[in-house]
């Protein structure tokens, strides 16, 4: 079953941030068809990024009272329909609408796809790892696919195809994936395997005796969310800009210009190691111990974004996307076990709407940094935010630990 949850969460995923770029690989293409300008497409994209990351909310209550698999089957029939739609739009407003719900759509997909990760895979880091990168090849693949259909038969054929790959990811994820009654009783069991120390095994994670949505704990794991989503729009955002401005650097031939798109998806690129090293990580030692060094590195490679150039400017983004991307396996792993018992499809939908909601806005306010310092000072507020963010995780260590230390004695008793 494992292997089984793994395949159909990793094609999902992957399915969901492929969906989620076409528009921005095709956004010219559209542009030039409908004569549009680059703030009325910008404002056209926005709406459906917000939507993206609304809908995790719903999505949540859905997974924990549908299940998983119903919940994913119908995000990937729903964005089947939507993607058709948005190859029909006979003009902008059409457009728009289309894709903003595509956005709601494929927004439904991380809380139940998460959740169903976490219920059932019992070396869950390691898992996490595998459905981070599967996000990350759909990222990668999205703007290269859509592009070379694009190029031989039009932006609307790219998204008929995607329509079909979408629908045939729902037929599979609902062939593969465990009903609910199957990932309860599978979740229960990898609970026990995890945690009992009658069979000598660590626990992953120290959360509060009492698992509420308001336990302090909690609280602080979803601002620690919020802090994650907010680097990560923000440098995403910029960071094509910023290397095209600061990275000053030309091979074989290239323009510095070029080299730097080049250079910004080879960035990106590393991502996958981040995601490798975080879910090995959280296989190998307490989570809320993982998450300290990860997020400590931040502060300075953020730093080094800002005021570096050239070849170090170079190593400090693709430093920051592995140490950025090593974090979402522990992150994930802390709002499993933190959240209330039964409830990790709505604790996930609370993570994700923070992370991809509140997180957005990230682009708008460094935005008006860049504009007003230039992007190496915005890069700089960044990595303040980071160190904001390394507080909260040092206070979620110590709490752990002092939870970690009253537990012991009674651990102990129950070993014997």
């Amino acid at each position: 079953m494992e292997r089984r949850v793994i395949i159909a969460a990793s094609l999902a995923h992957g399915m969901t941030h492929a969906l989620e770029l076409t528009f921005a690989a095709l956004l010219v293409r559209i542009g030039f068809e409908f004569n549009a300008s680059l703030a009325v497409l910008g404002a056209i994209a926005t709406v459906g990024t917000f939507t993206f990351g609304a809908t995790a909310l719903p999505a949540g209550y859905l997974t924990d009272r549908f299940g998983p698999r119903a919940v994913i089957t119908g995000t990937f029939f729903g964005a089947a329909i939507c993607a058709l739609i948005v190859a029909a739009a006979p003009n902008l407003t059409v457009l728009a609408v289309a894709l903003a719900l595509l956005g709601a759509v494929i927004g439904l997909y991380h809380p139940p796809g998460t959740a169903m990760v976490s219920a059932v895979i019992e070396r869950r880091g390691r898992a996490f790892a595998l459905h981070g990168i599967a996000g990350n090849l759909g990222i990668s693949a999205a703007p290269a696919i859509a592009t070379t259909l694009a190029v031989f038969s039009g932006w609307r054929a790219a998204y008929v195809a995607f329509a079909l790959l979408a629908l045939a990811v729902g037929l599979l994820v609902r062939h593969l994936a465990p009903d609910r009654e199957e990932a309860r009783k599978r979740a229960r069991i990898a609970t026990e395997a995890t945690v009992s120390p009658r069979q000598g095994s660590r626990r992953r994670s120290t959360p509060p005796e009492v698992r509420s949505w308001l336990a302090r704990p909690l609280l602080l794991v979803y601002i620690g969310t919020i802090g994650t989503g907010y680097i990560y729009r923000g440098v995403l955002t910029f960071l094509p800009a910023h290397l095209e401005q600061h990275l000053g650097l030309s091979i074989f031939g290239w323009t510095p210009e070029a080299v730097a798109g080049a250079m910004s998806s080879l960035v990106l690129l590393t991502a996958v190691f981040g995601q490798i090293a975080g879910g090995m990580l959280s296989d190998r030692m307490p989570l809320e111990r993982a998450a300290v060094p990860i997020v400590l590195l931040l502060v300075p490679v953020l730093a080094l974004v800002g005021w570096g150039s050239g070849v170090v400017l170079l190593v400090a983004a693709a430093a920051f996307a592995l140490v950025n991307f090593a974090q979402q396996p522990v992150f994930n792993g802390l709002v499993a076990d933190y959240a209330p018992a039964g409830a990790a499809g709505r604790a996930f939908g609370i993570s994700f709407f923070l992370s991809f909601g509140l997180g957005s806005f990230a682009a708008s306010f460094s935005g008006l940094v860049a504009s007003r310092w230039g992007t190496g000072p915005m890069f700089a507020m960044l990595a303040v935010v980071a160190a904001v963010l390394s507080a909260v995780v040092l206070i979620i260590l110590a709490g752990a630990e002092r939870r970690r230390a009253a537990e012991a004695p009674r651990l102990a008793v129950a070993v014997k």
